[in-house]
């Protein structure tokens, strides 16, 4: 059997000299887009499409990657590992694959979850021209995030604020306080941003260039972070019994789950990248899931979260906090263990598969 972990990169540079092999040797157009700013190594940083298939096809399928940059080496070794399994070759007449390869290419090469605003692109979809969400929880919680210094006394205060919170409102109300998305505070996390961010306009470019016209999208958005050590919860929308949600589940099978069935890894959020895909795919019907890989508990991952904010916010880079303290984001959202990448390389595998059978036979 092949060494899957040959798929997956180490870093954001060579993840696209992955990517982009395994796509001209798949014989695939390639289209590229420069983001404005450049990487800790002076580097330009850049999102890649990859376009298979028949160019006027009326089914397309959207694999996406990077939106939350840290989590963008598990969602390129998965588009890697597709391309270099050769199942393009089988792909049914009238359909067309398009790979997006690191969306948010700034995160990526930062180890960061937030775009170069400090914005969480899956909370920036949102019509700016309209008042926004308000999250007051969120709000209560904000001057505990920013600690004067990133200490254990600090990582332990933060975590019996939490036991505080937690205690009375529920442990899911605090990642959901936390995570569904603020726009008040553009220097805390999950902040959505106050007007769409380069990777908001990048994305909805590549659906109208490439999506747009056809009458049937099937979307998979690879994230890392939530739920059990490499398992893959299938995110949709909606609730059982509604014609999407059914739609989903009839291509994935029953372990597809939703925030709004109360059955999901994740919170309800605003503002997601399956908002923007719908208000620029025009007609098509769209079966949208997010493939969530789990790495470790949740109190990690915010810590890790609020540690990074913290670092870009109080810190420079080169200090040994700095190392430290990026090698723990990417550890957090990209375990470098065989077994963890193999997880990823056979879900991804069948999903795919799942979701090409599922347009093929719409």
């Amino acid at each position: 059997m092949e060494d899957w972990t040959h798929y997956f990169a180490s870093d954001y540079a060579h993840a696209r000299d992955k990517f982009r092999e395994a796509a001209r040797t798949a014989n695939a157009a390639i289209t590229t887009f420069t983001n404005p700013k450049e990487g800790p190594e002076g580097e330009i940083l850049q999102t890649d499409v990859a376009v298979l298939g028949d160019a006027k096809a009326d089914r397309v399928l959207l694999l996406n990657s990077g939106v939350h940059g840290g989590e963008g080496f598990c969602g390129s070794g998965a588009l890697v590992g597709w391309l270099r399994s050769g199942r393009y070759r089988t792909l049914p007449e009238g359909l067309k694959i398009v790979l997006v390869h690191a969306i948010n290419p700034h995160g990526f090469a930062w180890i960061r979850r937030v775009t170069e605003d400090n914005v969480d692109l899956n909370r920036n979809f949102m019509d700016f021209a309209q008042a926004l969400p308000e999250n007051e929880n969120y709000g209560d919680l904000h001057p505990h995030l920013i600690p004067g210094r990133w200490d254990a006394d600090a990582q332990m205060g933060l975590g019996e604020t939490f036991e505080r919170y937690a205690a009375e409102h529920g442990v899911f109300s605090l990642q959901s306080a936390l995570s569904r998305g603020q726009y008040a505070h553009e220097d805390g996390i999950f902040f959505g941003g106050r007007k769409p961010t380069w990777s908001n306009e990048t994305f909805r470019r590549i659906v109208r260039d490439f999506v747009r016209g056809a009458g049937h999208v099937g979307f998979i958005d690879y994230h890392t972070g939530l739920g059990p050590y490499g398992a893959c919860d299938l995110i949709t929308h909606g609730a059982p019994g509604d014609p999407d949600f059914e739609r989903v589940r009839a291509w994935y099978g029953e372990g597809v789950s939703s925030p709004e069935a109360g059955n999901s890894t994740s919170a309800a959020l605003t503002g997601t990248i399956h908002d923007g895909l719908a208000s620029e795919a025009g007609t098509a019907q769209i079966t949208s899931m997010t493939a969530e890989y789990g790495t470790y508990p949740v109190p990690y991952v915010l810590t890790s979260l609020i540690g990074d904010n913290w670092l870009h916010l109080k810190s420079e880079p080169g200090s040994p906090q700095w190392t430290e303290m990026k090698a723990r984001m990417r550890q957090t959202f990209f375990p470098d263990e065989r077994d963890w990448m193999e997880m990823i390389s056979l879900r991804s595998f069948q999903i795919i598969r799942r979701a090409i059978d599922g347009l093929a036979n719409a």
